[in-house]
């Protein structure tokens, strides 16, 4: 309450210029529409392949008007048609928040804490789609941070110490650790943390599900279009170190080199221009190291790790949809469906059956086969394995602006964050019957997700939310609604 009343604004434009005096640092940030906001809060330093180390509060006036330095990337693909991204610094490791302009609840506002998506390799905290006003509205404070990617975040080198192949999710542990440290400094609550992600977010919060570093860190998890199974083994992550090493002329034994390397050189490591790569063989993800990883999350999961955490999880039905090259060079017969299905690793013969049963157009279906192979049955996976409250949903809306498209992967960023009209899901949304159509989705998930931080029962305008072990899920559409869980029939096959 101190704070609140210490708190005072200068009018700046659209903006107000606001002060936030936490410990001996005073912070300058910006306020609109009730909500106040900081950018650019340093939570970590690390130098290249080493673990993260926690900072302390700045000393003194801190200017955290503007987002701070992106973490290096080539971008994901809301910035490659257009999205703001900060210059990029290896010295990335900061956060954004968003905090009710109100004095707290009793206890602290309740937390939530995002991890962009970008398939580890791009995105970044202060990228306008997670602009996190709307969720703070309802009586949160958003987290949004940055966290290293591709080979500095995700690499894997023989020789390497704590954090081998995770320094991505050190950052994003250490991130909670500073929220743990600091969030009551600004009206919230360090026991009522919910931490949630999309895509590389979600599969990053699964994660920290099954490691021992990030337990107690979050009470509560949302994933978004990502399970559990996203890891490798430091082995594999070794094989693509001796791949990249080749490119970029560093042995993976010589440390010194990788880590001399311009990070220039590091860059063109990530394109990625084959439309049917095989994301589950992209290099960059989490390793078992057996420390900061020490299983499979679905194992852990399993054997009842994260049980004291509720969850909700859940994907988009037509997640591969904006994968546009593979309208050109998908499979145009269902041969070539089911040779796609075999390099994959699934029977040719029971991938053509299980398909030809939903779709007359085996690029039709080979779509629906990524969706449901790498994002959607993995996302219904985590919650039938997680052993503690869980609920599901499937997100299905699909915009009539772009009919081909469908239900496609990310869309539901929109939803969450209400930032239909920002760019480039503004291309979506730029009609207004559509955007008409998608506000009371959105609002309904935002009404539910801050409930679900709060600990509030789960009933919006739908009476209630059932557990997913009563056999349902939540459908998110123009008309949303229960639905019958829809597991066994779209993941028999990758069980």
């Amino acid at each position: 309450m101190r704070r609140i009343l210490a708190l005072f604004a200068l009018l700046a434009g659209a903006w107000a210029q606001v002060y936030w005096p936490a410990g001996t640092t005073l912070f300058v940030g910006k306020e609109e529409g009730g909500v106040l906001r900081f950018m650019g809060i340093p939570y970590a330093h690390a130098g290249r392949f080493e673990a993260p180390e926690l900072l302390e509060l700045p000393q003194g006036r801190f200017d955290a008007r503007h987002p701070g330095p992106a973490c290096p990337q080539r971008g994901s693909l809301e910035i490659r048609l257009g999205a703001y991204l900060p210059p990029q610094s290896e010295d990335c490791l900061n956060l954004n928040l968003w905090i009710p302009a109100g004095p707290p609840p009793p206890g602290g506002w309740p937390v939530m804490v995002y991890l962009h998506g970008g398939s580890f390799t791009g995105g970044g905290g202060a990228v306008p789609i997670y602009d996190g006003r709307p969720l703070a509205r309802r009586g949160v404070i958003v987290v949004t941070l940055n966290y290293r990617l591709g080979p500095l975040g995700f690499l894997a080198l023989p020789g390497l110490g704590e954090g081998n192949g995770n320094f991505g999710l050190l950052d994003q542990i250490t991130a909670l650790r500073w929220v743990q440290k600091n969030i009551r400094r600004f009206g919230g609550n360090p026991d009522r943390v919910t931490l949630f992600g999309e895509s590389a977010g979600a599969m990053s919060a699964c994660a920290l599900l099954a490691s021992p570093h990030a337990e107690g860190l979050f009470s509560r998890v949302i994933l978004q279009s990502g399970g559990c199974n996203q890891v490798k083994t430091l082995a594999e992550g070794f094989a693509d170190a001796e791949r990249i090493g080749q490119a970029v002329g560093c042995p993976v034994e010589d440390l010194e080199c990788w880590k001399r390397l311009p990070v220039e050189r590091y860059l063109r490591l990530f394109d990625r221009v084959d439309p049917l790569f095989d994301f589950q063989k992209a290099p960059f993800k989490p390793h078992l190291d057996g420390d900061v990883l020490p299983e499979f999350p679905e194992k852990a999961l399993a054997r009842g790790a994260g049980g004291s955490v509720a969850m909700i999880s859940g994907a988009n039905t037509g997640e591969y949809r904006l994968n546009l090259p593979l309208y050109l060079v998908g499979p145009s017969s269902w041969q070539a469906f089911g040779a796609l299905a075999q390099k994959r690793g699934v029977d040719p013969a029971a991938a053509i059956a299980a398909y030809q049963k939903r779709y007359r157009d085996p690029k039709d279906a080979f779509f629906a086969f990524e969706t449901d192979r790498v994002l959607l049955c993995p996302a219904l996976k985590a919650a039938k394995l997680h052993r503690g409250e869980t609920y599901a949903y499937l997100f299905s809306y699909e915009p009539e602006t772009w009919p081909f498209a469908r239900a496609f992967h990310g869309l539901d960023v929109a939803f969450v964050f209400d930032t239909f009209e920002v760019w480039p899901f503004w291309l979506v949304f730029m009609t207004v019957p559509e955007l008409e159509a998608a506000r009371p989705v959105g609002q309904l998930m935002q009404e539910l997700w801050t409930d679900f931080a709060k600990g509030e029962p789960l009933k919006s305008g739908l009476l209630w939310w059932p557990r997913y072990e009563e056999g349902f899920i939540l459908g998110f559409d123009r008309k949303s609604g229960w639905r019958t869980d829809p597991y066994g029939e779209r993941c028999a096959l990758f069980r």
